[in-house]
């Protein structure tokens, strides 16, 4: 009897954990909170060298959202959306120009992606492995970034350089040749949703 009632505990046992097992996955969704982008306290930035001038300039239209669960971080997803009609470098013929086809086409390719395939987190410094997405050509790329807390508000911050030629962005300036590396600046404040 005693040998029954312990076998019954055993399976019971073993059902629940199945039970629990089969469940985490849900449980962990739950857990998950969206955070989206505040643009007011955010900046997309470029910085692009040539010979005589160098572009400095910013993005003003983007948004974005991060799907995270803080106690599991190398699961978080997301994705940013970068208008490119939106570039500003503070001079509209060059700004025009970046707008054509011979930069971003933006009438053919009206925004570039970046989405989330990847986490590595850290103490502060995360390592954050994605895919780009500019002019309709898509290249995995690696964001190290920081991220610290604003309240209850997430930070981002990260820098990486671009290779314009990987994107089918090719145009050179005969008197002015422009570098192929563009630095890219994000710095993101994420507000819970």
């Amino acid at each position: 009897m005693r040998r029954q009632r312990a076998g019954r505990r055993r399976v019971l046992g073993v059902a629940l954990w199945l039970t629990l097992v089969a469940a985490a996955p849900e449980a962990w969704a739950d857990a998950a909170r969206a955070f989206v982008v505040d643009p007011a306290t955010s900046h997309v930035r470029f910085y692009a060298t040539s010979r005589f001038v160098d572009a400095e300039g910013r993005f003003h239209r983007f948004d974005g959202t991060i799907l995270i669960d803080e106690s599991r971080a190398e699961g978080a997803s997301g994705k940013l959306t970068v208008e490119l009609a939106s570039l500003d470098t503070r001079n509209r013929l060059r700004d025009d120009h970046l707008r054509s086809a011979d930069f971003f086409d933006v009438d053919r390719h009206p925004t570039a992606t970046f989405v989330t395939t990847a986490v590595q987190p850290g103490d502060r410094q995360w390592t954050v492995l994605g895919q780009l997405t500019i002019r309709g050509v898509s290249r995995p790329i690696t964001l190290p970034v920081t991220v610290s807390r604003i309240g209850d508000a997430l930070r981002v911050v990260g820098e990486l350089v671009v290779s314009r030629r990987e994107f089918g962005i090719s145009y050179q300036s005969v008197l002015n040749p422009i570098k192929d590396e563009v630095r890219v600046r994000v710095e993101l404040v994420l507000r819970p949703r």
